[in-house]
């Protein structure tokens, strides 16, 4: 009996004195961390190819002592916005702005294409470019007026003025690739973000015909498509 007693009380000195270490290691860490001034950093949880778009499922953050953060480091998770990388991020590593892009940044063209799109630049003047308020994130419609070629029969074509692509994103006005508040842009050229399949309908129109850009409301959701207009239905 006498034997048990002093068991349990070894086990009670046991677990008081584990207890005392623990807060004291507990102390000690926080004390540590006070001394090294930890920040908190975003790094790769694995390895992300160039090129790709960020996401908060493809990121950690950690801590690293003060001493040992770059000037450069991502800290803050509105730096991550719009975010794709310029070249490899390794697991691990502190992900620096340098190593980014970003889509609201000028001469990142490339990653504001749609997925199936292709950046096609078209010739305007201030006609065909809608006096210059055709601006960055407006839509447009294509329209080419062109003589098809004469039929077999010497027959001779009739002048048609019809839609070559609908609804289709301005990604650049000129050089501008955001609004910059502007209401107006003196270019001569703007750049479509043009799906895959109209590529070569707009450069055959702009090669064989007269091409247009036609400016639509920014509350036309219907998608109301323009019709076809043939010269001897004046």
């Amino acid at each position: 009996m006498k034997g048990k007693k002093l068991f349990l009380l070894a086990l009670v000195f046991a677990l008081a004195a584990a207890g005392a270490a623990y807060v004291y290691l507990t102390e000690l860490e926080a004390q540590s961390k006070a001394a090294a001034r930890l920040v908190s950093v975003y790094v790769p949880a694995a390895e992300i190819p160039a090129r790709t778009k960020l996401n908060p499922s493809q990121l950690k953050r950690v801590e690293v002592p003060e001493t040992a953060l770059h000037s450069d480091a991502v800290t803050a998770e509105d730096q991550l916005v719009g975010a794709y990388t310029r070249e490899r991020l390794l697991a691990g590593e502190q992900i620096l702005a340098s190593r980014l892009v970003y889509t609201q940044s000028e001469g990142s063209l490339a990653y504001k294409i749609s997925p199936g799109h292709r950046a096609l630049t078209v010739p305007v003047n201030s006609v065909s470019g809608v006096a210059g308020f055709i601006l960055p994130g407006d839509y447009v419609d294509c329209v080419v007026t062109i003589d098809p070629p004469e039929t077999a029969e010497d027959v001779p074509a009739e002048t048609i003025t019809r839609v070559v692509a609908e609804n289709i994103r301005v990604i650049a006005a000129g050089q501008h690739m955001y609004q910059e508040d502007k209401q107006q842009l003196t270019v001569e050229t703007i750049t479509l973000d043009a799906p895959a399949e109209s590529v070569s309908a707009i450069i055959l129109a702009l090669e064989r015909g007269s091409l247009r850009l036609v400016l639509r409301p920014v509350t036309d959701t219907a998608a109301k498509s323009v019709q076809p207009f043939r010269l001897s239905q004046f």
